[in-house]
């Protein structure tokens, strides 16, 4: 019909019967579809639904920077290539590491549930400057394949772009309740892969 339209007022515009004073001009089709609500709403995946990294957060290294402790992006590796030395913690009874992550001032450990390696559950991060621990069980499945744990008010995550992960930092993300954010690059990073 929209074309139709079309037709016909460039057909009278041709044969002069001077219409100009009142054509519009003709919004694109995109120009409509960018307008127009959807028309139903598409939900996030837990993948997409990871936080990007919010532009009022001051990241301590840009997205792509090298980092001086290793000259590159973060490093990124399997968990079962880590030595299980380097760990914070034993992991509860019945799971085991599932990520490893560490930043300029902070390492973070996070455990498997009981019985299933693929599902994230305990939270461990202890401060490189004066030792202090948190712990944080998940009780939110979704949010913690996300690697993300609250707690008191604060939300702890582990940010990864995995769309371009050779080419980006991941980060440790932190929120606290009075609004204050911040945001250090991650030196490794050691996560549970998918079998191949």
């Amino acid at each position: 019909m929209r074309y139709q339209t079309l037709w016909l007022l460039l057909l009278l515009n041709v044969i002069g019967c001077g219409f100009e004073s009142q054509m519009q001009p003709i919004a694109s089709p995109l120009d409509s579809l960018a307008s127009s609500a959807p028309a139903a709403t598409v939900l996030p995946t837990a993948a997409d639904a990871q936080p990007d990294i919010q532009p009022d957060i001051q990241p301590d290294y840009a997205p792509t920077t090298p980092l001086p402790a290793t000259g590159k992006v973060t490093i990124r590796a399997d968990i079962r290539s880590l030595a299980l030395d380097r760990l914070i913690a034993e992991c509860p009874a019945d799971s085991g590491p599932y990520a490893f992550a560490e930043s300029t001032h902070y390492q973070v450990q996070i455990c498997s549930a009981e019985y299933d390696p693929w599902q994230p559950k305990y939270y461990i991060s202890q401060s490189k400057t004066d030792s202090s621990r948190l712990e944080i069980t998940s009780t939110d499945p979704d949010e913690a394949r996300q690697l993300m744990f609250r707690n008191a008010g604060y939300s702890y995550i582990i940010y990864r772009d995995s769309a371009r992960p050779e080419l980006t930092n991941a980060y440790l993300e932190i929120y606290s309740p009075d609004g204050n954010q911040s945001a250090e690059a991650l030196l490794y990073l050691y996560e549970m892969e998918p079998p191949r």
